[in-house]
């Protein structure tokens, strides 16, 4: 009977665990992180797609970087939206796989959309 409660108590926080791991997904709308009056990130639930949007009207600059699950480079690539706009790219046959939200000061803490190179 220990073992049993010993099982369940380890699911529950290991459930609790992965629920809180990415606050930033939406069921089925994928991950997105804000910045307010910064920015908004958001990934497509597919994974091969991130916009960005610049939320500020002035010269403030704002970026994303992030990674993809392409074997052939490691490359950290950044996307960066003008004043007040929006922009989106589509990495070349790989999916993102973490991404950060920044200025030009400092960055957010990074989202983990997928922790596998799948």
């Amino acid at each position: 009977m220990t073992a049993v409660r010993m099982a369940a108590s380890a699911l529950l926080v290991t459930g609790c665990l992965l629920a809180t791991a990415s606050p930033a997904q939406a069921a089925g709308t994928g991950w997105s992180d804000q910045w307010d009056g910064v920015g908004r990130v958001t990934v497509t639930s597919n994974r091969y797609e991130i916009m960005l949007c610049n939320l500020s009207q002035d010269n403030q600059e704002v970026t994303v970087r992030y990674s993809t699950n392409n074997p052939f480079t490691k490359a950290i690539e950044t996307l960066k939206a003008p004043p007040g706009a929006c922009t989106s790219q589509e990495p070349w046959l790989s999916k993102i796989r973490v991404f950060k939200l920044c200025d030009r000061a400092s960055c957010k803490a990074p989202v983990w959309v997928n922790r596998s190179w799948l």
